[in-house]
């Protein structure tokens, strides 16, 4: 495969990505606040999500894992703190640590989350048809396993600061953001 070949494929995955996000989150909230999930933003589904899966977590884990610098990270929770939907505790094993969790009174939001969020999925699998759906998940599949075995997740997981080439085949250095 040649390097420009690679870079298209790199920008299709990409972007898909990113048409995949808006998907789930345009089902999740049809753009109205409504009974059981209030206005919020991508960023706070996406950490409501993460924190979920996690049980608990401190600012700084939940940086790490979502890619964004814990000042931001923290606003962020302090917003959702404001809003009842998530609780900062002192860290029982370690009293220096604030762990963030889903806020007790909202297990009916994150019922409702997940359930949006499952249909949504079962939507675009009926639409792409079964043998589309079955392709796509032998290729999330084989992604997890590639992304298992990089450290993803983690500082060093990604390629930051190392060369890179550009559709033109152009070396060009990476900066991590």
């Amino acid at each position: 495969m040649t390097e420009q070949e690679k870079f298209e494929f790199a920008r299709v995955i990409n972007e898909t990505g990113l048409v995949l996000r808006r998907y789930f989150y345009q089902c999740l909230f049809l753009g109205e606040e409504d009974e059981f999930l209030p206005a919020l933003t991508p960023p706070q589904v996406e950490m409501i999500v993460t924190i979920h899966s996690q049980g608990s977590m401190t600012v700084k884990q939940l940086a790490q894992v979502l890619c964004v610098k814990a000042p931001s990270v923290s606003a962020r929770v302090e917003r959702l703190v404001e809003m009842g939907l998530l609780t900062r505790e002192e860290n029982p094993a370690d009293r220096r640590e604030v762990l963030v969790r889903i806020s007790p009174k909202e297990s009916a939001f994150i019922g409702e989350l997940e359930r949006r969020k499952f249909q949504a999925g079962v939507a675009l699998i009926e639409k792409m048809g079964p043998e589309h759906a079955q392709m796509w998940q032998a290729v999330c599949g084989r992604i997890q396993e590639v992304l298992d075995g990089t450290g993803y997740g983690e500082k060093s997981g990604c390629a930051h600061g190392a060369a890179a080439t550009d559709a033109s085949g152009s070396s060009t250095s990476q900066q991590a953001g």
